[in-house]
């Protein structure tokens, strides 16, 4: 009975023992099938990094066949002799171009009179014999005609004091045309004064008056009162005309 017993009991310890290698085994074959798997898929990537990495490398052959073409026509440029002719720029060719034509000359303009007055003076009373003159000069002229004497380059004039129509004979030359205006306006208001005081007293010096006249030439202005005045008036011409 005993033996029997030893037995059994001897049984099921193997029984045990053989439940438990099982169960120890079962999660080994699950750790071993596990690390298969994870093999695997550790391998895979290695497969699929391979191809982006071979990409890059052929893009820059590309580039460098690109370079490679563009470098031909560079040393072809570089190629060309400096001594050639047909290589130099198409602008240092002389051209046929016609020539600008020249403007004609233009004639020059006259040059100013230069006239002297004094000389007119003197011309004037030794022709028409006048003795008994009486000179004025520039400074007179603003106390009896009222001319600045910064309107006047030159002037030679006088008066008489016989007779019944005296000679007053003014000539003078401007700086400018604006300041020969200005002398021309002052003689002319003289010779309105003369006639309005000849009117009214003696009707022969009022006719003589009345054939007087300022005249002007450039930037010559000249009042001839007398009753000689065409004889004057004609010497004053010759010199200024």
């Amino acid at each position: 009975m005993m033996k029997k017993l030893t037995a059994w009991l001897l049984l099921a310890a193997l029984l045990l023992t053989l439940t438990a290698c099982a169960s120890t085994k079962a999660p080994a074959d699950t750790q071993t099938s596990e690390d298969t798997t994870q093999e695997t898929n550790v391998t895979t990537p290695e497969t699929d990094e391979t191809d982006p990495a071979e990409t890059p490398d052929v893009q820059p052959e590309d580039e460098d066949e690109s370079d490679e073409t563009a470098d031909p026509a560079d040393e072809t440029e570089d190629a060309q002799p400096e001594g050639n002719p047909d290589a130099l720029p198409e602008e240092n060719t002389p051209s046929d171009e016609t020539p600008e034509t020249q403007p004609d000359p233009q004639p020059d303009e006259p040059a100013a009179v230069s006239v002297d007055l004094a000389a007119v003076r003197t011309d004037i009373q030794t022709q028409l014999g006048i003795t008994d003159a009486l000179p004025l000069e520039t400074d007179a002229l603003l106390n009896l005609y009222g001319i600045d004497s910064s309107w006047v380059a030159q002037s030679a004039s006088f008066v008489t004091m016989a007779g019944t129509f005296p000679d007053e004979v003014i000539l003078v030359e401007a700086v400018d045309e604006t300041a020969a205006a200005s002398i021309q306006e002052k003689l002319q208001n003289r010779l309105n004064e003369v006639l309005v005081q000849s009117e009214s007293y003696d009707p022969d010096n009022y006719k003589a008056a009345q054939s007087c006249s300022v005249r002007v030439n450039g930037c010559y202005v000249a009042l001839i009162l007398s009753p000689k005045q065409a004889d004057m008036a004609a010497i004053y011409e010759g010199y200024v005309s």
